[in-house]
């Protein structure tokens, strides 16, 4: 049985076959818009367990997360313990999924050393706790960062035990308000 496909038009049907291959590829990359997902609306009595169960303590001006240095930094350094970045991780996570508008993150120190060096690396140690709150998900753009230094005691600089109170970082929140 002789073929009437000549080299000819079988090279016309692949180019044909080849063109609308493209054409469907090309209609499967069109780019889809992505929409944010708003995190869910959460009752503000589910929003407060949620947040002691943090272990935040509700306060006049918000709800307050104190993270005291021993247990997140070594002394004089910025370097987070593997497990304070991985509790951070699920706060940024959990303020996130519950619509918290802002997070202030605030470093403080003791009075020991040169006020300047104190604000310095109270700043830092916030900065740190922000960005791995952040990589958590809770969005950058809404976390101020201060460094506070010395600025406001908790305890008694004049005892080891205050000074090592009085060098934290804390966290504050507020829960949204019903329009």
């Amino acid at each position: 049985m002789k073929s009437d496909i000549t080299p000819r038009s079988r090279s016309a049907f692949i180019g044909v076959l080849l063109t609308l291959a493209t054409v469907l590829l090309s209609a499967c990359a069109t780019p889809v818009a992505v929409v944010p997902v708003a995190p869910p609306v959460v009752s503000p009595q589910k929003a407060r367990a949620a947040l002691r169960s943090l272990n935040f303590d509700q306060r006049e001006d918000g709800f307050h997360l104190s993270l005291p240095a021993p247990l997140i930094f070594p002394f004089d350094s910025t370097d987070l313990s593997p497990e304070a970045h991985t509790n951070l991780l699920g706060v940024g996570r959990e303020l996130h999924e519950l619509g918290i508008d802002q997070a202030l993150v605030y470093g403080y120190t003791d009075n020991v050393g040169a006020a300047a060096y104190n604000r310095a690396l109270s700043r830092r140690r916030a900065d740190i706790v922000a960005r791995v709150i952040a990589e958590g998900g809770y969005p950058p753009a809404r976390i101020v960062v201060k460094g506070l230094g010395a600025s406001t005691p908790i305890a008694d600089n004049t005892t080891a035990l205050g000074r090592s109170q009085n060098r934290r970082v804390v966290i504050i929140v507020q829960l949204p308000q019903p329009d």
